[in-house]
């Protein structure tokens, strides 16, 4: 995700690095405050703002699970779909194969245009997902994170309580959905195509 905040970053110090060529942190909260204040556009975290969040996912496979989901913009059913042999993190371009959620109770092979293939731009997250990969060991066609969606959430909130117990808190309630907002609004911020992203 073109130059994506580094995840090792300090909740005290994301707020100092840039969202986006030419766009500051400050700018880009004016900006969303008056997006959002008429509900038409979702509400989403910045990319420090996610930074910030990641690190209070001590466990690994909780934080891989939400920087998955923020490198890819998939919803929380699909991420519990993803198995080692879903990425595809060798090549020049790495990227996931990603099931719709529309086809999921479906038996069978799905047709070609019901999975979509997503890029990883992001080298670090590449890194860590080979990284963890390799620590964890999982076996190619098992989900990497086979818990049910509520499971999911609670990892989620328990972050956000760690943050807020540091006094680190955020301007939207944050869902898993969040994520994908977030991706959006980034890849947007990142000056790439509408189209490109819907796909």
């Amino acid at each position: 995700m073109n130059n994506i905040i580094p995840l090792q970053n300090s909740p005290e110090r994301v707020s100092l690095l840039p969202i986006a060529p030419g766009v500051d942190f400050a700018t880009a909260v004016a900006l969303r405050r008056m997006a959002t204040s008429t509900g038409a556009t979702p509400a989403y975290l910045l990319a420090p703002e996610v930074s910030a969040l990641l690190w209070y996912m001590p466990d690994q496979r909780h934080h891989m699970l939400f920087a998955t989901m923020w490198n890819t913009g998939i919803r929380i059913g699909e991420a519990r779909t993803l198995t080692p042999e879903s990425f595809d993190l060798d090549g020049l371009r790495p990227f996931v194969r990603v099931l719709s959620e529309k086809v999921r109770a479906r038996r069978g092979r799905p047709p070609k245009d019901e999975v979509r293939l997503v890029p990883l731009t992001d080298a670090s997250f590449v890194r860590q997902m080979e990284s963890w990969m390799v620590t964890t060991r999982p076996r190619r066609r098992e989900p990497l994170w086979p818990v049910t969606d509520e499971t999911m959430r609670n990892w989620l909130k328990q972050a956000v309580k760690r943050a807020e117990a540091d006094n680190v808190h955020f301007s939207i309630p944050v869902t898993p959905h969040t994520f994908r907002h977030s991706y959006i609004m980034h890849m947007l911020y990142h000056r790439q195509p509408r189209k490109v992203i819907q796909a």
